[in-house]
């Protein structure tokens, strides 16, 4: 009971929509809508023109006394919002790795973004080597690969918000030890180009080694907030639920130290830690 009080705090704290248990690669915050460019900061300005190179990401913020080619409302941050070169599709891609009580993980991400078509969508895949922790040899070393896909159904937008509704599927597989399945949808609403809100509900299904299938409805709540100059924070709450059998949390600090490069990294409940460099490459531009 005492959790449930967590949801208007983190809310109020400006936390960020994520996965810390379902260790969703490219969903940095959960809920990143495909339509816009991955390594985009929310409700950034695009350039004019694309840039010269396809390692350029974003082009620094706009020049002083130069219009935004839309007037929008925009509350306050530390730092301006940068300015991004627009993209079509894009390759992301950079390692991973996990520390959590029971086990460590190193791994691989692979992303890819279309916006070009009627229905921008983003689909990624993540191998893995795990070790568990305090095991015999026998029961210590597995693969694992995670596999993420979202659409982005429907959005709108006003001069001071937008709201998005995205389908996400993904399939966590781990040698013959388990299989996991979870279907379901994300809406987000971003208000004054940096403030981000989110609610996630999906129907999960586990298939463990040897036991019984089980399956249940598991919902999210979140925020982000992006500070600007590449800079973003933010969390989330899992209430309890009868798959898993307990509630989460956690939270996330990104930073776009380049063009083309990104760090994050999420921390949460079970001591759980994930640590991710992303690199961005455009393989098409209008």
């Amino acid at each position: 009971m005492k959790y449930l009080v967590l949801v208007p705090l983190l809310v109020l704290a400006l936390v960020a929509a994520a996965y810390a248990e379902a260790d969703h690669f490219l969903t940095r915050d959960g809920n990143v809508s495909p339509g816009s460019t991955y390594l985009e900061s929310d409700g950034a300005v695009q350039s004019d023109k694309p840039a010269a190179s396809p390692w350029e990401t974003w082009e620094g913020e706009a020049p002083k006394g130069e219009a935004p080619k839309e007037e929008r409302f925009e509350i306050p941050g530390l730092w301006p919002i940068k300015k991004t070169a627009p993209e079509v599709q894009t390759l992301v891609a950079g390692p991973t790795f996990r520390n959590q009580k029971n086990r460590i993980e190193l791994g691989a991400g692979f992303a890819y973004i279309n916006s070009k078509w009627r229905f921008p969508f983003e689909l990624s895949v993540e191998p893995t080597w795990r070790r568990n922790k305090n095991v015999s040899s026998g029961d210590r070393n597995f693969s694992r690969v995670r596999t993420f896909g979202l659409v982005d159904v429907w959005d709108r937008s006003s001069a001071w918000e937008s709201t998005s509704f995205a389908a996400t599927a993904f399939y966590d597989t781990q040698n013959n030890s388990f299989n996991t399945l979870e279907l379901g949808g994300s809406v987000s609403e971003v208000i004054g180009r940096r403030l981000a809100v989110s609610a996630n509900l999906v129907w999960g299904g586990d298939w463990p080694q040897g036991a019984s299938f089980e399956n249940a409805a598991i919902g999210s709540f979140g925020t982000s907030y992006n500070l600007g100059a590449g800079v973003r924070l933010g969390g989330f709450y899992e209430p309890h639920n009868n798959l898993f059998h307990e509630d989460d949390w956690g939270g996330f600090a990104s930073y776009q130290f380049l063009p083309w490069a990104e760090f994050n990294v999420n921390a949460g409940k079970h001591e759980f830690v994930l640590v991710r460099l992303m690199i961005s490459y455009a393989l098409e531009r209008p």
